[in-house]
């Protein structure tokens, strides 16, 4: 009876030891961070086909406009950080994402910037989009405009977004929550919460 409970204990510890023990390019999944930044990613989902109102005055779906003031959000306001700081906090991610598009972008663990590759780019990072008109404008670092979040990426060459208010042109200020593509350029970065 002793030898049958020790032999089906080893018989469930080795394939448990040989899964975690063994390195690969999917270890890093069984962290509570990249567990999050999925479930992140999945909140993303749910969340495309929302449409604004108009002129960031309130939403189409009532519960998401609830959500929304819940993190600060405000009628008039640009909503595209705030709607990444909901999934994030939803998603039980900590960061200090605001309303404000520049505390997005993450200068603890930098991914993406200025078209350079330091890491590679996974579901759950956070992206921000540099705009020429803030350039001179010291409030706003790497003169960043707009945040969204990353759900995917194609190779080292292009990104899929989930990104609030935003239209199916690219357009900054827009008029929904979207799926995008994006191609990696001087003007976008990508940071990670997991510092």
């Amino acid at each position: 009876m002793a030898k049958t409970i020790i032999l089906s204990c080893l018989l469930f510890l080795i394939p448990l030891y040989a899964y975690t023990g063994v390195p690969s390019d999917y270890s890093d999944c069984l962290s509570e961070y990249y567990y999050k930044a999925n479930i992140a990613v999945e909140i993303s989902d749910s969340f495309e086909g929302i449409e604004e109102i108009g002129n960031n005055e309130g939403f189409s779906n009532q519960s998401f406009e609830r959500m929304m003031k819940g993190v600060g959000w405000y009628k008039g306001a640009p909503w595209c950080a705030f709607s990444l700081k909901l999934i994030y906090q939803l998603a039980g991610m900590k960061t200090t994402v605001t309303g404000f598009s520049p505390t997005a972008y993450n200068k603890n663990h930098v991914i993406y910037t200025d078209g350079k590759l330091y890491e590679p780019i996974k579901p759950g990072d956070s992206g921000t989009l540099s705009y020429s008109k803030y350039k001179n404008n010291k409030s706003r670092y790497k003169a960043i405009g707009h945040a969204f979040i990353i759900k995917k990426a194609i190779g080292n060459s292009a990104v899929i977004t989930g990104e609030g208010n935003t239209d199916g042109d690219g357009e900054r200020e827009g008029n929904g929550y979207y799926e995008k593509i994006r191609p990696l350029n001087a003007n976008i970065h990508i940071t990670r919460w997991d510092k």
